[in-house]
């Protein structure tokens, strides 16, 4: 009995072993990745930006060719164009109301919303 209860206690200590170990290793990993950044960010503000927008940029480029692959050119396209409406549509809303026009925040409300519904459910499928 003695031994079954220090077998319980003894995998109970590796395990919290495990997950203190884990969360160290997390945190000396984030700090290695994020502080770099950071000092780069803050030392260099024009040439971080630049270096983040050929990164996303590259990414969505690699992003985009892989679908462009498997899913083909017309529906990686109108996917695309789906995205840009969504993201077109909340910029001129955010910009419309920030700028106190928040009636004409109304029709742009409406038009995005027509245009994702053209594109998305409007079209033959093939």
């Amino acid at each position: 009995m003695i031994q079954d209860i220090a077998r319980g206690y003894k995998t109970l200590g590796v395990a919290v072993a495990k997950v203190v170990l884990l969360l160290i290793a997390c945190t000396a990993l984030g700090a290695a990745i994020v502080y770099p950044l950071w000092y780069f960010a803050t030392s260099a503000p024009v040439a971080y930006t630049i270096a983040m927008l050929v990164i996303i940029g590259v990414t969505l480029l690699f992003v985009i060719l892989a679908r462009m692959r498997t899913a083909g050119t017309a529906a990686t396209i109108t996917a695309a164009l789906r995205v840009a409406v969504v993201l077109a549509g909340i910029v001129a809303i955010v910009a419309l109301v920030l700028h106190g026009k928040r009636f004409f925040a109304i029709p742009v409300v409406i038009v995005a919303l027509i245009l994702y519904g053209v594109l998305s459910f409007g079209r033959e499928k093939k």
